[in-house]
């Protein structure tokens, strides 16, 4: 769909969705799309889990249209329909799908030879003049040290000649490993399967289906403890109750089953890890007992076991809706309509801690044969005994909708009215328990923990602005919005449309709690007016031309997250300390101020649209340009705030910001056949680029610093101007680089001196037109057919994109990056395009708090992938029906089987810095469905 730009960041079963925008980026705070599911918005699961086989069609409201819609739609709207019963006799179909998937890319990390290499090389820059690295160099080398000349001191190889020697060869894999760590502890492929059976059918008065499905994902990992299942069960009927009165039920049952390792063990935990293996040490040992750890005792081959305990989240949903339809007696086409939708979710999260051993090898010792190591284990966990932490949460969310529609059509001219009130209520608590002090792991219940230490309270906790916020699955919400819209159009020709919302919420005080927000649209089918249909129309059949404005108020999220900021107009109270009397006494503060004046954030969209269709209808087009301005955005008053005032981050958030998002898209598409042969090809694009209009920066920034006035979420970084090849090239250099680093060494980067003042500073930064998130988002769909036989193919395509890669956690930390072996500064091959490596960021180029942020670790993220392609066959209907099939039928499906990007380090839907992340999957399957 053109527009639309779905991110997927992880591929963790349970946790791989998308995150859905709608033209780009619209706020400075959310950003992501409003789903609405049979007419309920923000349905838990969303797009996300909601089982596929229901979905009759799906729709995107992204102008005026969506106002509709309310406060949070001012991202834009995507409207999901579940399918209905149909009338006719009983129909059963069931539908399977088998697959196996694996990560898309994982990076490519240095061999023990290239490690160890890196290793000895650190420990000449770290540890020598300059004037003696070369020296070093063939030193270690040859005998594996060097005899300092300054002071006669002798400094070792961490890897001598024949340590190197044997990494290289594999002669001796248990003093000398060459350990994959991705590769001992990511499987090939890990299997999924997903099942479906729906009934339908009905009569003139009742319809009905039923659906039942299943979904079971396993995680990468050898030995997985991480995986997914689904369980759920979808009812929907129609009712006609009599000749004015219909009526609707829908419910949804639906089990989510996530299953993890234990604790800290989180897939960035684990990855994290898996990136800082160093090749020279062990994983796993032969006999399969785990290696060493890297730190913590995490070694990914036992944390991504259930070794280490288990971390089950169990989350039940109970979603209904029901609606009425009252067609008023003797007043042809006024109608009123009623619905309701009760949601009920629970979650249920067990997470139980047990200590884990890892076996050590003294280097020394060997069993009986003389030839297998001798192995300790030793107990590695940060904890010695098995502790538990059960947490139980619940919300319960109730929507009222009643609205009552006029339409009248008087001899061409078709009017309709509409208007309605909607309210919502929810309320969730939850809490949590905690023991430790088992006697045994093997009986996982609260009651068999010791009492010492133990704790209860309120759940849910988030990281806000580095803070931790509790007691987040403890809250009330409610919301109250009346609506209405007015529309005319004459003989589908002209057409016009008025609609306004009056929103209310929980968020905002009491006196300001309400506002009005109005939308306009128009459009105008050209191709009926007669000097049209008598000239133009044998070509180009269809044309309309449209257009749109409408103001829509937005619930304000807190800067650059999905946290809904709530309650802003109150003081925050917090508990402390004081010395009162000799005595440690409680004490209550203010530690936020309030802000009466807090409201909506406004978005004010408009768009301007042309569509139609040419040659008998086969190719058709659409092309749109809008602008979207946004204001009141909350944002902090941090930057015009001194540190020195002594209220720094005491201040309420603001509704002062202000951010603009404007571009294109268009859709084009064919269809036509050549006998048996049949195709279509579409091809769909959208750019879409926003800058901040006003947000409070500290003054006195650099022009070409300022944020204002560029992308939301732009770099701040250093121009890398290559690397110093020679100290001879560092002592011709006029350029001070004092204010960064207190001394260059041969292979450290060079920025540019952007301001010219004769120094390297804060002040030579740029801020950056590009962004991570892109500029354009596109997509190419092909389907083929011919007779029975099938074949769809989906691209999707990016551009404007960047992504910081290679700040990775490397020294005698971790390993580094394959790349960043192949492409570095090395004594014997000074270079000027790749810098030095360095150890633990212990350089100013590498460490973000000095220089790290520099565009040579901007890398684009610009891709082609071939996000989907599927060929199927189908059953000529004949010969089903002589076995009681009314379909069958089969197919290969691929999932993201190929990539083209720049980025070759991991994937370039990535969202993290570093590659600690789980990663997206390719996945391949086979299917069969069946319909009786």
């Amino acid at each position: 769909m053109p527009g639309i730009s779905a991110v997927q960041s992880s591929g963790e079963p349970g946790y791989d969705g998308s995150a859905i925008r709608i033209r780009g980026t619209n706020s400075l705070g959310n950003s992501n799309a409003l789903i609405v599911v049979d007419g309920v918005p923000n349905r838990s699961g969303g797009l996300d889990r909601i089982n596929p086989a229901d979905i009759e069609s799906i729709s995107v409201l992204k102008d005026a249209a969506a106002a509709i819609y309310g406060s949070r739609a001012g991202n834009g709207v995507i409207l999901i329909t579940t399918k209905r019963g149909k009338s006719g006799k009983p129909q059963i179909s069931y539908d399977m799908n088998l697959g196996v998937s694996q990560p898309t890319r994982t990076p490519e990390m240095s061999n023990a030879a290239e490690y160890a290499t890196i290793r000895n090389e650190l420990q000449i820059y770290d540890n020598l003049p300059v004037g003696e690295w070369q020296g070093a160099l063939q030193g270690f080398n040859t005998t594996g040290s060097y005899k300092r000349l300054d002071n006669g001191n002798t400094i070792n190889a961490v890897f001598n000649p024949d340590d190197m020697q044997k990494f290289r060869d594999g002669s001796d894999p248990y003093l000398h490993p060459n350990t994959d760590w991705y590769g001992s502890v990511i499987r090939k492929w890990a299997p999924q399967q997903r099942h479906n059976i729906q009934l339908t059918g009905g009569s003139e008065n009742i319809k009905y289906l039923a659906s039942i499905g299943h979904i079971n994902q396993d995680g990468y990992y050898v030995n997985s403890a991480t995986g997914y299942k689904q369980y759920d069960m979808r009812v929907n009927l129609d009712t006609k109750i009599n000749k004015y009165i219909t009526a609707n039920l829908g419910v949804t049952l639906r089990e989510e089953f996530r299953h993890f390792p234990s604790g800290g063990n989180s897939a960035g935990a684990i990855f994290r890890m898996l990136m800082r293996g160093k090749p020279t040490e062990i994983a796993i040992w032969p006999d399969g007992r785990p290696g060493p750890d890297i730190e913590n005792g995490q070694n990914p081959a036992v944390i991504t076991t259930n070794t280490t305990g288990y971390n089950n989240d169990r989350r039940d949903y109970i979603q209904t809706n029901g609606g009425l339809e009252i067609q008023i007696p003797g007043v042809p086409g006024l109608k009123v309509n009623t619905m309701a939708a009760i949601d009920k979710q629970m979650r249920r999260v067990k997470n139980f801690e047990t200590p884990w051993t890892l076996y050590f090898w003294d280097k020394k010792t060997y069993e009986a044969d003389g030839k297998t190591p001798f192995l300790t284990g030793t107990v590695r966990s940060t904890f010695k005994d098995p502790r538990l932490t059960e947490t139980s949460a619940q919300e319960l969310s109730i929507q009222l909708t009643g609205q009552a529609s006029y339409e009248k059509s008087i001899d061409g001219h078709n009017f309709n009215l509409m208007a309605g009130i909607q309210r919502e209520k929810v309320d969730a608590d939850g809490f949590f328990a905690f023991r430790r002090y088992y006697i045994s792991p093997v009986v996982d219940q609260l009651f068999a923990g010791g009492t010492p230490e133990q704790n209860i309270g309120n759940s849910g906790s988030i990281s806000l602005n580095g803070q931790t916020i509790n007691n987040t699955d403890l809250y009330k919400r409610a919301r109250l919005s009346y609506y209405g819209r007015a529309g005319y159009n004459f003989k589908e020709k002209y057409l016009a449309e008025f609609l306004w919302r009056v929103d209310g919420s929980y968020v905002f005080p009491k006196d300001g709690r309400f506002g009005f927000f109005p939308g306009i649209s128009a459009g105008w089918r050209i191709s009926e007016e007669g000097f049209w249909k008598n000239s133009i129309s044998r070509y180009v059949n269809n044309v309309k031309l449209r257009a749109s404005w409408g103001q829509m108020g937005a619930e304000p999220y807190f800067l650059g997250t999905e946290t809904l900021a709530e309650y802003q107009y109150l003081s925050t109270m917090g508990f402390g300390t004081y010395i009162i009397n000799d005595q440690v006494a409680k004490t209550l503060l203010e530690t936020r101020v309030a802000n009466p004046t807090f409201t909506w954030e406004v978005a004010n969209n408009s768009n301007f649209g042309i569509e139609g269709t040419l040659f008998n209808d086969k190719l058709a087009f659409e092309f749109d340009y809008f602008v979207n301005n946004r204001s009141k955005i909350l944002i902090p008053k941090a930057g015009s705030t001194p540190s020195s005032a002594g209220i720094d981050g005491k201040l309420p958030p603001q509704n002062l910001g202000k951010l603009q998002n404007k571009g294109w898209e268009f859709k084009v598409s064919y269809d036509g056949n050549a006998g048996d042969f049949t195709y279509s090809v579409s091809v769909n694009g959208g750019y879409a680029k926003n800058k901040i209009k006003y947000w409070d920066e500290t003054p006195g920034a650099p022009s070409y610093q300022r944020s204002t006035g560029m992308p939301y979420g732009s770099f701040l970084v250093y121009q890398f101007d290559g690397a110093f090849r020679s100290q001879e090239e560092i002592d011709a250099n006029k350029i001070d680089y004092g204010p960064i680093t207190g001394n260059l060494r041969p292979g450290d980067m060079k920025f540019k001196d952007v301001n010219g003042d004769g120094k390297i500073s804060a002040d030579d930064r740029i801020r950056s037109e590009k962004v991570q998130r892109p500029w354009f988002t596109g997509g190419a769909s092909i389907n083929l057919g011919y007779k029975q036989f099938d074949l769809s193919m989906l691209f999707q395509g990016t551009l404007g994109g960047l992504q910081i890669v290679g700040l990775t956690e490397s020294g005698d930390i971790g390993n580094y990056l394959k790349y960043d072996f192949d492409h570095r500064w090395t004594i014997d091959n000074p270079t000027d395009k790749y810098p030095r490596l360095t150890n633990r960021s212990n350089r100013y180029y590498t460490n973000t708090n000095q220089a790290g942020i520099n565009n040579y670790f901007l890398k684009s993220n610009n891709y082609l992938r071939l996000k989907n392609i599927e060929i199927g066959y189908n059953l000529p209907a004949e010969i089903g029906s002589k076995i009681g099939l009314s379909n069958l039928r089969i197919y290969l499906n691929g999932l993201n089987l190929l990539t083209f990007d720049k980025i070759k380090v991991w994937d370039p839907e990535a969202t993290t810095n570093s590659g600690q992340y789980y990663p997206q999957s390719r996945v391949v399957s086979a299917g069969v469905r069946l319909a009786f």
